[in-house]
């Protein structure tokens, strides 16, 4: 804080008139005062500087954060995606480090924004791997940065990775649908695959197959990864088909399926849950005021982006540790989307 005048008179209970003369090094104050103002003005110079020092040592340098969008239907305005970078942020300042964003578009050339980053000065990298594939991460290794994957992770690809808990909140949808007496147990897929949507699919059939319901009837439906995309081709789906076997539930890979899905569905006549239920991943904000609220998986987006920075800052310190793929848990939010079917049997 910058030493005032009026500060420094207080300080030697003299006139800030005198202070001025002092400094200013006009006569009418005696040599005394003069040095007394002077001293004093030099130990708060000497403190500022210091601090300065101090505060300079604890700043660690760069992170970088990079989002990459291979075609965006996947990472778009959903709040998830900015909510992972705001939490990203905190932690980096906590650590002492500063984090810049630098945005992967769809349609770039890549080696030109790899080139671009090659020119930032950051001690390491999180890349939101959403959308990422192994052959994007080949171009990104060339910078040779410390990287943490965030949101997603790499088969057979030796490199830290924060990720959801894709698979088991799959296969906790199953179990949950099983316990309420579902046996048919549909799936809505995205049009476009990222490597989170392989793990989903690998959940739900590994809880078809522990539940011994493989030889039930499953359909798999495949809609776009947008809510109004998802409401158009399951509208087209229903009205061109008269004999498409519905199961009694539907395990969405996305809210946005599931809510699309069932708009669909009430515009055709079908009641939910009474006709057939759903369950969705994200917990999105319209999952909870959707026309029934829907049961889904909520994400866990606030520990996602701070244990992606701390791995990286552990990475930089520890560069010859072993590779880790952390999991966040989910939550399993039960709403009224899905119907009890064991009341009706009577189990």
């Amino acid at each position: 804080m910058r030493l005032r005048n009026k500060d420094i008179a207080k300080e030697l209970s003299i006139s800030t008139t005198a202070v001025s003369l002092a400094l200013n090094n006009k006569p009418g104050v005696s040599d005394e005062t003069r040095q007394k103002v002077l001293e004093m003005v030099r130990r708060s110079a000497e403190k500022t500087f210091n601090t300065y020092e101090h505060k300079q040592d604890q700043q660690k340098g760069s992170l970088l954060f990079s989002v990459h969008k291979r075609h965006g239907e996947v990472i778009n305005d959903k709040p998830f995606f900015s909510d992972l970078v705001a939490t990203a942020q905190q932690e980096a300042m906590r650590s002492g480090y500063t984090l810049l964003l630098a945005n992967y578009l769809p349609g770039q050339d890549i080696q030109q924004y790899i080139d671009y980053l090659n020119t930032l000065p950051v001690r390491g990298m999180i890349i939101m791997a959403t959308e990422l594939l192994a052959e994007d991460l080949q171009v990104y290794q060339k910078l040779n940065l410390p990287i943490v994957l965030l949101d997603a992770s790499i088969d057979l690809v030796n490199i830290d990775s924060v990720e959801l808990d894709n698979q088991m909140a799959m296969y906790r949808a199953v179990d949950y649908a099983y316990h309420m007496g579902h046996r048919n147990i549909g799936y809505l897929q995205g049009e476009t695959f990222i490597q989170n949507f392989g793990h989903h699919q690998d959940g739900y059939w590994k809880g078809l197959r522990e539940h011994g319901l493989l030889e039930h009837h499953h359909p798999v439906l495949t809609l776009p990864c947008s809510i109004e995309g998802a409401y158009h081709k399951m509208k087209d789906l229903l009205a061109a088909s008269d004999t498409l076997q519905l199961p009694t539930l539907f395990i969405a890979e996305l809210d946005y399926l599931a809510l699309g899905a069932m708009q669909a569905f009430r515009e055709a006549g079908y009641h939910i849950p009474d006709d057939i239920s759903f369950i969705g991943y994200d917990d999105v904000p319209a999952s909870s005021i959707s026309q029934p609220p829907l049961t889904t998986n909520r994400v866990n987006k606030m520990d996602s982006g701070r244990l992606a920075v701390e791995r990286l800052i552990r990475r930089i310190e520890q560069p010859a540790e072993g590779f880790t793929t952390t999991q966040v848990a989910s939550e399993f939010i039960v709403r009224q989307s899905v119907k009890n079917l064991k009341k009706r049997e009577g189990e």
